[in-house]
């Protein structure tokens, strides 16, 4: 009978978490320049043409590898290409990891701690936003609770094969985002300092094997082109001059990331819960309260995951400590689990009121994502269907939003519909060029690049795409 109630508890914990993700999902999803150029690389993975790379970091000029793409292209198959199925794979993904949240909770303290950490997670604004952006480090925080968990399940009993899967998901993360080199670190030091019954050549041998399975996509075109990513990645990493901020970045970047989490964005609050989460974590530690392997490990993977940080020296986003985020909302459930001393009342009430707190900032009511800056993918599959339409010859496209004035995610469109622009360095070379400008712009006054090197040119048709957007047909004079 309990275990019915655990059961259906935690299905209404996934259902609500589904609802507030697939709610609006392509009117709300993020389809930028990157989930563009992600779509274009994954499509044509579905034409058979493979990649080693995956897309290109935000600094340093070195590449991601290419696992999410692998890991986005059942999807695209799936859904033919549509470019919400990059939001759909991130949101299948965020439900699936609420089940292991829930285990490693209940393995920290019990069931109701588990719960309160999924349904915390389900909540969570950060969290339903990132599953509204195929961004190329939001996996990870899937397979950080997975590989959480897995560590967890070994420590109790030694398994080659949960250590093989376990290695597996580490090179797979890797691949996400560079910070999560913690759970290589994390993997092969623990048993040194805490675990001594998995100081065995088996478990070593496994984790290796299983993390180099993991990388190999990487690998390969490292083996392939004599270390190009290698060289870069080491010669950013030495060039970083460490700034006398770089201890306030990786200080600040906690209580922020815990506010983003938890509490709609409130810094306050979540400073408040970043410290209340130490205190009681420590005390129950003290009290033997919680299980030691788990105390260890949280502990020892913050410690990790801030002094990577605080190597990397530079201005924080709370991405960076992707691999830390469900760990914040599990132990902040202990702490809440903990100052409600048990009363489920108490908790239900607190439980709504984080509901409460968080319910403006799932942006639910609005039309589209703020990041699209007033173009959904709904009003670029209007344009596009426009210009498929149009008589024309040989033309080209731009816009003036998100600060992509190539038009990525126009293009993508296009491609879908069999249609294909000349490629972005020849604005010079188009007879026609379709133009997406705000409706309080004039074209006369437009200075970028894409537009200007055009030439002289003359309006021959205008259309309205929604109530903030026009698109020009402009031809050559």
């Amino acid at each position: 009978m309990k275990s019915r109630r655990s059961l259906f508890i935690l299905f209404i914990i996934l259902v609500l978490a589904a609802f507030l993700r697939f709610y609006k999902v392509e009117s709300l999803a993020v389809f930028l320049s990157d989930q563009a150029s992600d779509s274009t690389k994954v499509l044509e993975m579905t034409h058979g043409h493979l990649t080693l790379l995956g897309p290109i970091t935000s600094v340093g000029g070195f590449f991601n590898g290419p696992i999410v793409y692998y890991l986005m292209l059942p999807f695209y198959w799936i859904l033919k290409g549509q470019p919400v199925a990059g939001t759909v794979f991130q949101t299948v993904l965020q439900i699936a990891t609420i089940p292991f949240i829930f285990l490693v909770g209940k393995k920290l303290k019990n069931e109701t701690v588990g719960f309160l950490a999924a349904f915390f997670f389900a909540v969570s604004p950060l969290m339903v936003d990132y599953s509204r952006a195929a961004f190329n480090s939001y996996p990870a925080v899937f397979f950080s609770t997975l590989i959480i968990y897995l560590f967890l399940k070994i420590t109790d009993r030694q398994s080659i094969w949960l250590t093989l899967i376990m290695g597996v998901a580490i090179g797979f993360i890797i691949q996400m985002h560079y910070f999560c080199i913690t759970f290589v670190i994390v993997t092969f030091l623990y048993p040194f300092l805490f675990e001594k019954k998995l100081l065995s050549l088996n478990y070593f041998l496994t984790l290796f094997f299983g993390v180099v399975f993991g990388f190999s996509p990487f690998i390969v075109f490292e083996l392939r082109h004599s270390f190009l990513n290698t060289h870069l990645f080491l010669k950013y990493l030495t060039s970083q001059t460490k700034s006398t901020k770089s201890i306030f970045f990786n200080l600040y970047i906690w209580p922020k990331t815990t506010g983003l989490l938890l509490f709609g964005g409130n810094f306050i609050f979540g400073l408040l819960g970043f410290l209340g989460i130490i205190a009681t974590t420590i005390a129950f530690y003290l009290r033997k309260q919680i299980k030691k392997d788990c105390f260890f490990l949280f502990a020892f993977l913050f410690t990790v995951v801030f002094c990577v940080g605080q190597i990397y020296g530079g201005l924080m986003q709370h991405h960076y400590i992707v691999s830390f985020h469900t760990s914040l909302i599990i132990l902040f459930a202990l702490v809440i689990y903990s100052l409600l001393r048990k009363n489920l009342l108490l908790i239900s009430i607190f439980c709504f009121l984080i509901f409460l707190i968080n319910l403006p900032h799932w942006n639910l009511e609005k039309a589209r994502h703020p990041l699209q800056q007033g173009m959904a993918i709904a009003d670029f599959k209007k344009a596009a269907k426009i210009i498929q339409q149009d008589k024309k010859g040989v033309y080209n496209v731009a816009m003036h939003t998100q600060g992509d004035n190539r038009a990525m995610p126009l293009r993508y469109l296009l491609l879908l519909v069999r249609e294909h622009p000349l490629n972005y360095e020849h604005y010079g070379e188009a007879e026609t060029l379709y133009f997406i400008i705000p409706k309080n712009e004039k074209i006369k006054d437009q200075t970028m690049w894409e537009y200007t090197s055009f030439g002289s040119s003359n309006i021959v048709n205008k259309w309205e795409i929604n109530d903030q957007y026009f698109l020009y047909k402009i031809t050559k004079l």
